[in-house]
């Protein structure tokens, strides 16, 4: 209950964002929450499972023109592209997560900046159906409803981002659902010793392609959402930088733990947006601020937090 307590206290006083905040300020907590949700995603399969994935950001395209494609070619809204765009991602993540039951290590980190690379080649080259470099113009979600009971009116800035927050809020909530469940648990089994939790009975074929599957649909969520959000898809939102982004939020927050990839979001996108005219070099920040984490602090910000603990103790 305390968790609750402080989870729904937290979610209410970022609802509240949009009353101090101007339109910059806004905008990058929108970034903040998208990037929560990919590095929440990315957690599931590299932190809990053990499975290395540099191709969040391909799923992260996939989910966006899903949406923009289904915008444009069937006039479909935002609570069916939505969805689509999740579960379309989260079969590329399947189509993934077969070589990683052949490969492991920096094998499997090679397959996964392939499939990063194939994925963002297709969007720019397949001109006819992506766009190729100009991208898709995505409509607004505009006047909704849920069952055709609760309306309202997705136009403004601050719509966008209670929309965001409300994706984020649940994102967090399924991700803890799955990581304390017999899934999560069976994750943790495979990521510390394949080979004994397959001596204990986990099936290690499922677990890895589910969590490959869960990583990617939380990536097309965010993707479908943010294709909105942006009113655009275009093939450089989706490049490999992306997914180095969301791999340095995990790893800096402290991947394999639950508030890690939460906290590195809001420190590594607040931060970089900050710069101002030295914003041109954030990716050389990310790049040091990695170097420096895994050398110094492998566990992350949430390695401090224990070892603070520890000493109080």
């Amino acid at each position: 209950m305390k968790h609750l307590a402080l989870f729904a206290a937290a979610i209410a006083l970022l609802a509240l964002a949009p009353m101090v905040l101007g339109g910059h300020g806004l905008s990058v907590m929108t970034l903040t929450l998208t990037n929560l949700v990919l590095a929440v995603g990315l957690n599931l399969v590299a932190g809990y499972c053990g499975q290395f994935s540099f191709a969040q950001a391909a799923f992260f395209g996939i989910g966006a023109y899903t949406t923009a494609i289904m915008s444009r070619d069937l006039g479909t809204g935002v609570w069916i592209n939505l969805p689509a765009g999740i579960i379309i991602a989260g079969l590329f993540g399947l189509v993934l997560g077969v070589p990683a039951l052949r490969v492991k290590g920096h094998f499997l980190a090679i397959v996964t900046i392939a499939f990063q690379t194939v994925v963002y080649l297709t969007l720019v080259q397949w001109t006819d159906f992506t766009g190729g470099q100009n991208g898709i113009l995505v409509p607004g979600v505009g006047e909704t409803s849920i069952l055709g009971i609760i309306r309202f009116n997705v136009q403004s800035l601050e719509s966008y981002y209670w929309l965001t927050l409300a994706l984020a809020a649940l994102a967090i909530i399924v991700a803890w659902r799955l990581v304390h469940s017999r899934l999560g648990r069976e994750w943790i089994a495979v990521r510390d010793d394949e080979t004994l939790a397959q001596a204990v009975g986990v099936n290690t074929t499922t677990t890895k392609l589910s969590a490959f599957v869960a990583s990617a649909a939380f990536a097309g969520a965010a993707g479908a959402l943010n294709a909105y959000t942006m009113r655009t898809a275009a093939p450089d939102d989706f490049t490999i930088f992306i997914s180095s982004i969301i791999l340095a939020i995990m790893i800096l927050g402290g991947k394999g733990t639950f508030l890690g990839p939460i906290v590195g979001a809001f420190i590594l996108t607040i931060i970089p947006e900050s710069l101002g005219e030295f914003s041109r070099y954030k990716m050389l920040f990310f790049g040091v601020l990695l170097i420096l984490t895994i050398t110094f602090l492998p566990g992350g910000i949430m390695q401090l937090v224990r070892n603070a603990r520890t000493r109080r103790a």
